[in-house]
């Protein structure tokens, strides 16, 4: 007897799993995945990267946009996870971007760091903005230039179409 199970859940419960997956399979710390996804989950976040960096310059970068606009037009809509290559609740489209960040940066000995993008409404306000970026952990500068001009390639998420993966790399 074969058994096969079916889990629909809401469509943030779905995004905020692919940013956690995301992270997870890229190599970023629990930690910082947590506050990024808690994060998320508040919207104060319309992008979220990983990338690597070789001699003070970026080479290659992995992201998630996020359009709350669109995700607010399908939020009544529920989505199943078993669809066609989504393991754990992950679309593969993504978990495959942040395995080729994580295998070239272990092949080059490096390490992957991330970014996060706030919505447009929280980087322009002078006040909450930079308590945002305390609370997410992201007290820093903005990534490091890149080596050369990246060649982009945008992957729409199987039934997200709120969300689209976009690799960027300047190796």
């Amino acid at each position: 007897m074969t058994y096969t199970y079916t889990y629909t859940y809401t469509r943030t419960s779905v995004l905020l799993d692919q940013v956690d997956v995301f992270y997870q399979a890229a190599g970023i710390g629990e930690d910082a995945r947590k506050r990024v996804v808690d994060a998320v989950n508040e919207r104060w976040l319309e992008q979220v990267g990983a990338y690597v960096e070789e001699g003070g310059e970026r080479v290659l970068e992995g992201a998630l946009e996020i359009s709350w606009k669109a995700h607010s037009d399908h939020a009544e809509l529920t989505i199943s996870t078993d669809l066609p290559g989504w393991e754990g609740g992950a679309a593969p489209e993504l978990v495959i971007l942040a395995k080729r960040l994580r295998e070239y940066a272990d092949s080059k000995k490096l390490a992957v760091h991330f970014w996060v993008l706030f919505t447009e409404k929280i980087r322009n306000d002078p006040e909450i903005y930079p308590s945002r970026r305390k609370t997410v952990g992201v007290d820093g500068g903005p990534p490091p230039p890149w080596r050369k001009t990246p060649q982009e390639r945008r992957i729409p998420l199987q039934d997200l179409p709120e969300a689209h993966a976009v690799l960027r790399d300047a190796r």
